[in-house]
């Protein structure tokens, strides 16, 4: 290696190595503080259940899963369904504008993205105040994310389509005599394939850990569980709060590893373009 370019690598490599620890640091503290005596930590404040096994106990676990075990499955429910639907919606949305433009299309385009730069309560106020006779309904609950996920397979799914020329493939299949559906099944699915799974996985991290649209929809029967973890984080003890955050983690980071797995540069230019 060079010797002039040695200081340079050693100083990337010094802050590279202080931004990991700052953010996986965290990370750990939750973790190791869900399972382990807090006492060991430096928290003095917290108060070890006596005959729980040792320094070690999982029984926090049990707890928050007795206790949230229905927010869990409906977040989990809505995190399906978001991807269900912007799957049924936002692909044939985003083959419209990117293969069939029309006078607006790009207007609408730039419309699907408007929720993005909206503050979350703005979002849930209007949904309150636009159905209020379904004020309750799991459904308006779902509506408020869908707002929020819609432009992310939407705008995953066009730069992959503007990204090969799906047009010509379409119109060479076409003199070979492909119908429409053959077409649809051969040329144009197969082209988005990749930007779907791309979309799917930032949709269900995003529905996940959506916090600001859900807050004020959710009621007593439909409460997201981000909600319940902003309720354990202020009333509970920190080892109560760390083994929900850890549950939590446990649900998104397997999405987001594998996004980053699959997805790559074209996860970036969704996220900037977005």
């Amino acid at each position: 290696m060079d010797s002039r370019t040695l200081p340079g690598t050693i100083l990337a490599g010094t802050v590279t190595a202080a931004l990991l620890a700052a953010i996986v640091a965290p990370v750990l503290v939750l973790v190791v503080g869900s399972v382990l005596d807090t006492r060991l930590m430096g928290v003095s404040s917290e108060q070890w259940v006596p005959g729980s096994g040792g320094a070690v106990t999982l029984k926090w676990f049990a707890y928050v899963l007795r206790l949230y075990a229905p927010m869990l499955l409906f977040s989990l429910r809505l995190a399906v369904l978001s991807v269900a639907v912007c799957l049924a919606i936002g692909v044939p949305g985003a083959y419209v504008l990117a293969e069939r433009p029309f006078r607006g299309s790009a207007l609408l385009e730039e419309a699907v993205l408007i929720p993005l730069s909206i503050p979350g309560i703005t979002v849930s106020i209007a949904l309150i105040e636009g159905f209020a006779l379904w004020r309750g309904r799991w459904w308006l609950v779902l509506w408020g994310h869908l707002v929020y996920t819609i432009p992310f397979m939407v705008k995953s799914v066009t730069a992959a389509l503007r990204g090969s020329d799906v047009a010509t493939l379409e119109r060479a299949a076409q003199t070979l005599g492909a119908r429409t559906f053959d077409r649809l099944r051969l040329v144009v699915l197969p082209s988005v394939r990749h930007a779907a799974l791309v979309g799917s996985l930032l949709v269900f991290a995003i529905s996940w850990g959506e916090f600001n649209v859900s807050y004020l929809l959710n009621t007593p029967l439909n409460q997201t569980y981000p909600a319940a973890l902003y309720a354990t984080f202020t009333f509970n003890s920190f080892q109560v709060s760390a083994a929900a955050g850890t549950i939590f983690l446990a649900g998104v980071l397997p999405a987001l590893l594998v996004l980053q797995w699959v997805g790559g540069a074209e996860t970036v230019d969704v996220e900037q373009g977005v």
